[in-house]
């Protein structure tokens, strides 16, 4: 029974992290998933068939070729309600309106900061968009996450830091400099380190206790967030995540 039982908690774990492979939001083929997870095709394309009739995954009827399915729309909207970001999107708003910059809001799953609300795309956002999911070590909302946390050594030490440009820390003692300048000035900052010419202001959105269960981000170019204006758009970020804080935690 227990060897069942870890086969098919094997097979789950495949099936999801052939779900990750359409992250990115484009659509693959059953090669090109198989080649991405060191499978055999015909493994691929069982996992793939899976997820198609649990409606996870969908096949294009113009290019055969596989994306994320509408299943997933639906429990996105679940974790929008859950998350309450309808009330946090209207704060979003105004500070993105106010700046110039494109603010959101995250929350941390596992490695990564993953964004559960942006601000509608504005010029100063350029044509490079932002992922869902950023690596903890390299974004101000990652690093806004961290710091309001308390990792451990050890914590810091398992994160990866393959993501990134070349400012971004490369090690778990730079990083932990990192975060203690960050608690130290109260904001977190990503300059370039996920992207060429963007920067990015992280803002801990804590508890009652002080503990930062999401980040606020306000990003925008290096043209629009120069050295002088980051300050008074941190301050400006820090409102606004008082704001959010006491929407998201009110009945707490």
């Amino acid at each position: 029974m227990t060897g069942r039982t870890g086969e098919g908690t094997k097979t789950v774990a495949k099936a999801l992290a052939v779900l990750g492979c359409f992250r990115g939001g484009g659509e693959l083929g059953v090669t090109e998933v198989a080649r991405r997870m060191e499978l055999a095709v015909s493994t691929t394309h069982r996992l793939v068939t899976a997820l198609v009739d649990a409606g996870f995954l969908e096949k294009s009827p113009v290019s055969s070729r596989y994306r994320l399915g509408g299943a997933l729309a639906e429990y996105g909207q679940i974790a929008y309600r859950q998350h309450k970001i309808y009330l946090v999107e209207p704060h979003l708003e105004q500070l993105a309106t106010t700046t110039g910059a494109s603010a959101s809001v995250a929350v941390r799953h596992g490695n990564d900061a993953v964004l559960l609300g942006t601000s509608r795309w504005r010029e100063a956002d350029g044509h490079q968009l932002q992922g869902v999911r950023l690596p903890l070590h390299a974004s101000a909302l990652g690093k806004a996450l961290l710091a309001w946390s308390e990792p451990s050594e050890d914590e810091l030490a398992r994160l990866p830091f393959t993501d990134g440009t070349d400012r971004a820390p490369t090690d778990p003692a730079e990083l932990a400099k990192e975060l203690a300048r960050t608690r130290e000035r109260g904001w977190a900052f990503n300059d370039e380190e996920l992207a060429a010419g963007f920067r990015t202001i992280g803002i801990p959105i804590r508890t009652a206790e002080g503990t930062a269960r999401f980040a606020l981000g306000l990003r925008g170019t290096t043209g629009l967030m120069i050295p002088e204006r980051v300050p008074f758009f941190a301050d400006l970020a820090k409102v606004t995540a008082t704001e959010i804080a006491a929407v998201l935690f009110a009945h707490e």
